[in-house]
């Protein structure tokens, strides 16, 4: 019996349609390392994000040869990551807008420590997943564009192995979109260093995380 999740060539062989999804985080922006919030704010990757880019490219052209699309947000350090990847695979970057990162508004460019401590986003947060700053998003709504862009991607690549460059926030819910059934506070379990790889399988009848936020390719930067 053909399993739901198998397709079939022109000639009847049965083809898996299991999709391998490879998630990217960018490369270091200066943000990052001045633990500030950037969102929707652009911002170019530093010196050494431009390495970690490099390097990440590197181990994605060596292990996953065969990947077949490339996607990206649209911000200019996921899509100069995503470029390098691209470059080795002699592929087209496919710019996509719902894989950016959580924007919030007003919020933008604040401290870590400040949005905690002087406005208290994260309890907010933590207290309503409908919860937006001004001019920002909800992790609700963050969640379900992410979720859908990523299907969207299985939906268009049955069987294939595809990248999606994206950002730390923007992974986290979309994972808990795919495989927490939705439960947006389940964002807390993933967690991405800059240009982490993180792989998951995706059927019709099952996502399986396979690996996340590994770094090997990393060390001694």
């Amino acid at each position: 019996m053909q399993n739901a999740s198998d397709r079939r060539t022109k000639s009847g062989a049965v083809m898996s349609s299991i999709t391998h999804l490879i998630l990217i985080r960018h490369g270091q922006i200066q943000a990052n390392v001045d633990k500030r919030w950037h969102g929707w704010t652009d911002s170019e990757l530093t010196e050494t994000g431009l390495l970690q880019a490099e390097r990440v490219a590197q181990r994605i052209a060596r292990e996953h040869p065969d990947v077949t699309a490339i996607y990206a947000s649209p911000l200019k350090r996921t899509y100069k990551t995503a470029e390098n990847i691209a470059r080795l695979l002699d592929l087209d970057i496919i710019e996509e807008p719902q894989i950016k990162e959580y924007g919030i508004g007003v919020l933008e460019g604040e401290r870590f420590s400040d949005l905690h401590k002087t406005h208290a986003f994260f309890e907010q947060v933590e207290a309503d997943p409908l919860y937006a700053p001004q001019a920002g998003e909800s992790i609700s709504q963050v969640g379900c564009r992410v979720r859908t862009a990523l299907q969207g991607f299985v939906e268009r690549h049955p069987g294939e192995k595809i990248v999606a460059v994206s950002h730390g926030a923007a992974m986290a819910l979309g994972l808990a979109g795919l495989l927490d059934d939705g439960d947006w506070y389940a964002w807390n379990k993933y967690h991405f260093m800059n240009t982490s790889i993180t792989e998951l399988t995706i059927a019709s009848d099952a996502n399986t995380l396979v690996r996340l936020n590994c770094t090997e390719h990393l060390e001694g930067l």
